[in-house]
């Protein structure tokens, strides 16, 4: 019989004159491991990459200060000059220094968390990057938004003073209230990814 590894597809080719075989290209068996998967990239705000960028920037404990987040102080026009004190908390700062880095201008009184919620515009359905606001005892806190868990009960959040530094914390959706982006954001086109980074349980905001 005439081997047909070399026939091309999917021609009829007749062998001995009395049968006729088709081959498509469901006899052609697929490599799976070969097949690249396009990988879909999320869109996200430019000033993400910079919160980013800052993740690990840490309080010094004593009478010293990070450097950087006395830059944090100055951004928000905030007066201290140590990083660790509970009454210094420094998230509205860490968000006045990322979005002054892009040319937005922050809220008055930008050193303290509830201030964000008069910040640009409030959006119903956070997009990452989105900045969300949420109450906690003795004041607020302010971060962004970077993912949210399969089942979107877990909000991930990147942002100042979680556990006296900057990182991503994992907090349960409902304790966020608001969420606001620049006013002259254009959110289409941007969605909430589910997280697969690293990120720890939030505990300390203070």
């Amino acid at each position: 019989m005439e081997r047909l590894s070399n026939v091309p597809l999917p021609i009829r080719k007749t062998l001995g004159g009395s049968k006729q075989i088709r081959r498509t290209i469901y006899d052609v068996p697929v490599n799976l491991a070969a097949v690249q998967v396009k990988q879909v990239k999320v869109s996200e705000p430019p000033w993400l990459k910079t919160a980013r960028a800052e993740i690990g920037v840490k309080e010094v404990a004593g009478a010293k200060a990070n450097a950087k987040i006395l830059n944090y102080f100055k951004a928000s026009k905030f007066w201290g000059k140590d990083d660790s004190t509970g009454t210094n908390a420094w998230c509205g700062s860490f968000m006045a220094w990322v979005m002054k880095q892009h040319s937005y201008t922050p809220p008055s009184a930008a050193y303290r968390a509830k201030s964000w919620e008069n910040f640009g515009k409030k959006i119903t359905d956070p997009i990452i990057g989105a900045i969300g606001i949420k109450s906690r005892k003795g004041g607020g806190h302010v971060a962004f938004i970077v993912g949210k868990s399969k089942d979107g009960n877990t909000y991930y959040m990147l942002g100042g003073n979680q556990k006296d530094q900057v990182m991503i914390s994992a907090y349960p959706k409902s304790v966020w209230t608001t969420f606001v982006v620049p006013d002259n954001f254009d959110t289409k086109g941007y969605s909430l990814p589910i997280y697969k980074g690293i990120a720890k349980k939030a505990t300390s905001e203070s």
